[in-house]
């Protein structure tokens, strides 16, 4: 498949990355499971875009397909993922060949990514100074000696002590907080434009998270990159955000800046993540809230909404037959629900009669 080069919409020309109603199947021997089901987002430069929701949504899929690193038997099946260039230019990624070398300069270059858990994504027989400084030959014209100086200045930048000693330390010599420091060094090696972070505080204590969070906050401001960040807390998405969007099912059910998300909440899964946050006001003897159910396999989607097994404002004949379309209610600020009568799509009834 032959890159496409294009270029983004007028009215988007800040962003960075656009993804457009980009679908990602797996091809099993069972039968074809839909781990993202038409995703959109844009990130403009310099801003942070969070991505929510409950495990099994589709988020991890969705950050891999934009690296095109999804494992087989994986691929996307269609969209758009519009990445601009430092020379100006914009690319559709998807339309590139995963393992060809357009892409190859791309991953690690331009975009980097911090993957959920350091201990399985950072070689045990390398040690972490091997590990920064192949990044940094393979997408800078360094010698190995300037490469292993930029390496321990990125081990110093990330704030691990010692960072000439910890480059020649293995990852299972270092605590889990380091560990992640390390994967962010050599996230940031490259001065990427874009830096995806997957979880990168999952399992860490709290100290230890606020301190990463701080961190990445402040290379941010320091080199103007971008960051797309996905999560499961939203106490995290309310301190670092400044757009959201909401996925449920490979989906994206709403989307908006971090205000209108937090304050003006429209999708009922949207309000019902946010009810189920802990609350320091809240009396002793009321129970937390949680919401019913649990995610389903993509594998076995629901007809109609895929939230109105679980939604509280479900309704009846509706909401379990007609697929609900995005639209956009004000500004930015978008959301799939039929609380919204525009947001009516075809049910498979009358897309038969049709």
């Amino acid at each position: 498949m032959q890159p496409t080069h294009t270029r983004l919409d007028a009215a988007t020309d800040e962003a960075l990355l656009e993804v457009k109603d980009v679908k990602t199947h797996f091809f099993t021997d069972e039968g074809i499971v839909k781990a993202v089901e038409g995703v959109n987002l844009s990130l403009k430069r310099g801003q942070t875009l969070c991505v929510v929701g409950e495990s099994g949504c589709g988020k991890s899929v969705t950050a891999r397909s934009i690296l095109r690193i999804v494992p087989p038997p994986g691929e996307i099946v269609s969209g758009e993922i519009l990445f601009r260039q430092r020379d100006g230019s914009a690319i559709d990624l998807a339309k590139l060949n995963p393992k060809g070398r357009e892409i190859r300069e791309i991953r690690g270059g331009e975009i980097s990514m911090i993957f959920q858990e350091p201990m399985s994504s950072l070689s045990p027989v390398h040690t972490i100074g091997s590990q920064i400084m192949e990044a940094i030959l393979l997408h800078l014209p360094v010698t190995k000696q300037e490469a292993r100086k930029r390496a321990v200045s990125m081990l110093d930048l990330v704030g691990i002590p010692r960072p000439s000693e910890t480059l020649d330390a293995y990852s299972f010599e270092l605590s889990g907080g380091m560990r992640q420091r390390a994967m962010i060094a050599i996230a940031l090696a490259c001065e990427p434009q874009l830096l995806i972070a997957d979880e990168p505080t999952t399992a860490l204590d709290v100290t230890t998270q606020a301190n990463i969070l701080d961190l990445i906050a402040d290379l941010q401001q320091q080199s103007g990159m971008s960051v797309l960040f996905i999560t499961h807390d939203l106490g995290v998405v309310a301190e670092i955000a400044d757009e959201v969007i909401v996925m449920y099912l490979g989906r994206d059910v709403e989307s908006g800046d971090v205000d209108a998300i937090f304050h003006d909440p429209k999708h009922p899964y949207t309000r019902a993540l946010l009810q189920s946050i802990p609350r320091y006001d809240s009396r002793d003897n009321k129970r937390l809230y949680s919401i019913k159910g649990t995610v389903p396999h993509p594998f076995d989607r629901p007809t109609g909404c895929p939230f109105h097994p679980r939604c509280d404002d479900f309704i009846p004949e509706q909401c379990n037959r007609v697929d609900p379309q995005r639209i956009f209610l004000s500004g930015d600020h978008s959301v799939r629900c039929l609380l919204y009568p525009t947001a009516a799509s075809h049910s498979p009834d009358e897309e038969l009669a049709t």
